[in-house]
């Protein structure tokens, strides 16, 4: 009762810090525009004797418009030199005045991520609106139904130790660090997996203390898709869980090395009586929501979710039944850029004291080289964003395109529409992630099939080039019906971009294929990655496959006659 008792006064102090940085960001959109350029103005007078700052001039920065004309725009690339300086040799002062107290490892290369330093006011911000901001929101919304208690959060924290001191992981994980002597107050899951020294099987884990938990509270992870792996595993394999619950024991087949076993051992003990009331639910089957039933008193879920995870939100969907979800922040490495202000919404305002932000229009006759400020954008419009973070990144293009789908007070609200580097092009046609996530679902409509995941291969092997749709469904297309299955797809992905229409007609492209993979091949792909060393919270939708090893892994796995 006392450890309840105090769970419930954690979260409190966290929802009143939240309602503080609420009210401030209230009185923030009322003056988006000239918050954002002031926070702008503030970094470049903070930075101007760093060598960055010197090198751009600074000091002579007086305005929006000396700072287009001084300061270029930037990828990694421009600032590898410095950070490899920064984080071999210890040197300071050279992107920010700002310590750096972390590096952020992005997802991208197993071998050779990029490091992305973060700030303490990085983390901060991470802090006051991922967490402070967004359990408030949540609580507001909820009008008491939240009991508080402890959630069960798939965070999972791995940290690679850098010279001098400092580690790198990811941005997620370091901000979730500073909570370390608060996390068993909060979330379910043991040190061992939320601290991982060594691959073991977490989704267990993680399950086999959370079931343990009756008036478990909320659920969340980083990505929809942990929280939807971790549903399936609990549907195949609760029988299992269910009998080492019974028991106190774990199952010798778990992949899980004998010292943190015999950790996890000393935590747990027998509960009949628990197993029983989890054996009777299970046994009712999966096809009602099993999560209201397994913890009645769970009040939500968080993840992001929208975009190209919404298939994933889909599925848990299922689990959940009626209970709400909040899809949490948008952000990347370098910022958190905009949060959700309302439960089950799929609009980011903007976070004007988060970083600069400028906005090139995505327009046929636009100007690459010219940006517009937040309070310049349109509703309705695309448009890349381009970052300077409180970091020491400056007019930094992290290659993502947003659209403007309303305003909050005088802030913009924003969806993410794709990525510019995941952008399939054969010939010319330019077809984003937005048509391929349209075409597919329109697919699956007409179709009558229940899509798992999907990614596209822009396949040039043969000439002329053609684009091939990669499926996973619950249930695999029969193979007599693939033919006409794949015309559906075409007649879908040349609606979305008639670009390809035309090029097939005109046998610029060849007609599009569809191939359909075996049972669980995305779930193992993210599996496979996460025993490669990329953190759980990091893993995204494989949407393009455009990696020799996306390549071999997939086409090895197709599901043939």
């Amino acid at each position: 009762m006392i450890r309840k008792f105090i769970t419930k006064q954690v979260y409190g102090l966290k929802i009143r810090h939240g309602k503080i940085k609420r009210d401030g960001f209230d009185a923030l959109l009322a003056d988006a525009g000239n918050q954002n350029k002031a926070l702008l103005m503030n970094m470049i007078r903070n930075n101007d004797q760093t060598e960055y700052g010197q090198r751009y001039d600074f000091k002579n920065i007086k305005t929006i418009a000396d700072y287009r004309e001084k300061v270029p725009f930037s990828t990694y690339d421009d600032y590898f030199p410095y950070i490899e300086r920064m984080v071999n040799h210890g040197e300071a002062n050279l992107l920010t005045a700002e310590p750096i107290v972390h590096y952020a490892l992005t997802s991208g290369s197993v071998d050779n991520p990029k490091k992305i330093p973060v700030s303490q006011k990085t983390i901060d911000l991470y802090q006051q609106y991922a967490s402070e901001f967004s359990f408030s929101v949540i609580s507001d919304a909820l009008k008491g139904k939240w009991s508080r208690q402890r959630g069960l959060n798939l965070m999972e924290i791995k940290f690679e130790n850098l010279p001098g001191g400092l580690f790198a992981g990811s941005i997620s994980g370091r901000a979730v660090y500073t909570l370390k002597n608060f996390l068993p107050l909060m979330f379910t899951s043991p040190n061992e997996v939320v601290f991982p020294q060594e691959i073991m099987d977490a989704k267990y884990v993680h399950l086999r203390f959370a079931l343990l938990e009756e008036e478990l509270s909320f659920m969340g992870s980083a990505f929809m898709t942990a929280l939807s792996d971790l549903m399936k595993y609990l549907e195949v394999n609760w029988e299992l869980i269910v009998n080492d619950i019974e028991k106190g024991t774990i199952d010798p087949e778990i992949k899980i090395s004998d010292p943190v076993r015999q950790e996890l051992l000393k935590k747990i003990k027998a509960q009949p009586a628990r197993a029983q009331a989890l054996r009777k639910i299970f046994s009712q089957g999966f096809d009602t929501p099993i999560v209201p039933r397994i913890w009645p008193g769970l009040s939500f879920a968080f993840a992001i979710g929208s975009g190209g995870f919404s298939v994933y939100t889909e599925k848990m969907r299922h689990y959940l039944g009626d209970i709400p979800i909040y899809f949490s922040v948008y952000a990347a490495s370098e910022s958190i850029m905009a949060i959700c202000t309302e439960m089950e919404s799929q609009e980011f305002t903007l976070i004007p004291d988060s970083a600069f932000y400028e906005f090139i229009p995505v327009e046929e006759d636009a100007d690459p080289l010219k940006t517009l400020t937040l309070d310049e954008l349109e509703v309705g419009k695309d448009y890349e964003i381009v970052l300077t973070n409180t970091s020491g990144f400056y007019r930094y293009r992290i290659k993502d395109v947003v659209r403007v789908v309303g305003f909050n007070k005088k802030c913009p609200k924003i969806q993410f529409v794709y990525r510019l580097n995941q952008m399939v092009s054969i010939a010319g046609e330019k077809t984003t992630e937005e048509c391929i996530s349209w075409a597919v679902s329109e697919f699956a409509k007409e179709v009558g099939c229940q899509l798992v995941d999907f990614s596209v291969y822009a396949d040039i092997n043969i000439s002329p080039g053609r684009y091939t749709i990669v499926l996973e469904t619950e249930t695999p297309i029969p193979y007599d019906k693939r033919e006409a299955a794949r015309a559906v797809m075409e007649e879908k992905l040349n609606i979305a971009n008639p670009s390809i229409a035309k090029k097939i007609k005109t046998q610029v492209l060849s007609h599009t294929e569809l191939a359909i993979v075996q049972e669980e091949t995305y779930a193992l792909y993210r599996d496979l990655m996460i025993m490669r060393g990329i953190s759980g919270n990091q893993l995204k939708p494989v949407r393009v496959i455009d990696t020799l090893i996306k390549e071999n892994f997939f086409f090895a796995l197709l599901d043939k006659e």
